[in-house]
């Protein structure tokens, strides 16, 4: 019997994620936090992809009952992306404040609508990505010293990646100094070279054990 794929569930209770790498940080997360494991995830494969599985799972006659959002705040704003989301026609019936929430969005059930819930990376407030709400679980200290490594490679013109990514450089660059270098993300939480004892990090598993534990 074939495996199912752990970053591609199919079932009533579902967190969809923009790519591998949140999907194995999450799963990471949820089992050092002990979350309870009533819900899978659905790697969608970006941005775009997972608003349209968002679209797709609401408007279907067999819905989730209820659906989490991870999806990256990105740059230039936190408000730009939520405005975007805010906009979808399939999520007009959802009482949208005009703001993101610090401690995660959470809709009740909305008539033929399923429970919702949205995170936007990193925390709800800055722009940013994965990488920056993972930049969280460093100690000060080695966070401090790979962002100078990381720019003393631009400095140096070493350094290829735009600038956008460079919290990704930099996280990668603080787990390439840890026992077993260059460990996934998923398994360097897993191994606690990344600590998840951050208010960060405790606020989105807050969210995520509120949006399916109602």
């Amino acid at each position: 019997m074939e495996r199912e794929n752990p970053c591609k569930h199919e079932g009533k209770q579902v967190l969809l994620v923009e790519g591998i790498n949140d999907c194995h940080v999450v799963m990471a997360l949820c089992k050092t936090c002990h979350v309870p494991e009533n819900f899978g995830i659905y790697q969608c494969g970006g941005y775009v992809e997972a608003l349209r599985r968002l679209n797709a799972l609401i408007l279907q006659a067999d819905k989730p009952e209820i659906i989490g959002v991870v999806v990256d705040a990105d740059l230039p704003d936190v408000t730009v992306r939520w405005q975007q989301i805010k906009n979808k026609p399939e999520l007009k019936a959802y009482p949208f404040p005009e703001n993101p929430i610090a401690d995660g969005v959470i809709f009740p059930k909305q008539k033929d609508r399923p429970r919702l819930g949205i995170w936007l990376m990193p925390d709800n407030k800055n722009p940013g990505m994965l990488e920056d709400f993972l930049l969280e679980l460093v100690p000060s200290n080695g966070i401090e010293t790979a962002k100078n490594c990381v720019a003393n490679a631009q400095i140096q013109q070493v350094a290829s990646f735009k600038e956008v990514h460079f919290s990704k450089a930099v996280i990668h660059t603080y787990l390439a100094w840890q026992d077993e270098p260059g460990k996934p993300l998923g398994q360097a939480v897993t191994a606690q070279a990344l600590r998840p004892d951050t208010q960060t990090a405790n606020a989105f598993i807050d969210w995520l054990t509120r949006l399916f534990n109602p």
